[in-house]
């Protein structure tokens, strides 16, 4: 659940009505920096191999399943989704993760094709930042579900989630950052 002000949004447990965070909206500053970020982080990123990305796809899954009680029970916690469909979620998002990691390089290959008789190739090319605006319902499958395949093509990815799941938002930074 959550409730909003002019200054910030605060995160509350829809089971007891407990605030459990406040975050505050953030400025035409902050937001300028996090698209700077954004963009230098693409710089880097299209640079990277396809197969190194497949491996970080494959890191993501694997610090999923190492926070995975943890994400659950925020999942829980901020939105009120029974624990057992909060921990299916995240498994999901971990198979996600792998499936892409194993299939997807394959997708990002050159296809030779014919262009009124003459030989043309359609070439996969990162096109930049991409923004993911999120709902709440599913905090965690949403998120990834664009993220993945938008990482593994070598874009970077900016989002701004429900405001009332701002604990899950911080916590799959969290895990992406500790899967590189």
């Amino acid at each position: 659940m959550t409730m909003m002000t002019a200054t910030q949004a605060l995160s509350v447990n829809p089971a007891t009505g407990q605030t459990l965070a406040a975050m505050p909206w953030a400025n035409a500053q902050e937001i300028e920096h996090a698209l700077s970020l954004a963009a230098s982080g693409f710089k880097k990123w299209k640079m990277t191999s396809v197969a190194q990305r497949a491996q970080t796809l494959r890191d993501i899954g694997q610090a999923l399943r190492a926070h995975a009680e943890e994400m659950a029970q925020c999942i829980t916690r901020e939105m009120g989704k029974p624990i057992k469909q909060a921990r299916a979620e995240v498994t999901k998002s971990a198979a996600l993760c792998d499936w892409y990691a194993e299939h997807g390089p394959a997708m990002l290959n050159p296809e030779p094709t014919l262009v009124e008789n003459q030989q043309a190739v359609i070439e996969y090319r990162p096109l930049g930042v991409i923004l993911a605006i999120m709902p709440w319902n599913f905090p965690l499958w949403q998120v990834l579900r664009g993220a993945v395949p938008i990482l593994l093509a070598g874009n970077s990815y900016l989002l701004k989630h429900a405001p009332n799941v701002t604990g899950c938002a911080q916590m799959i930074a969290r895990i992406l950052a500790e899967a590189g």
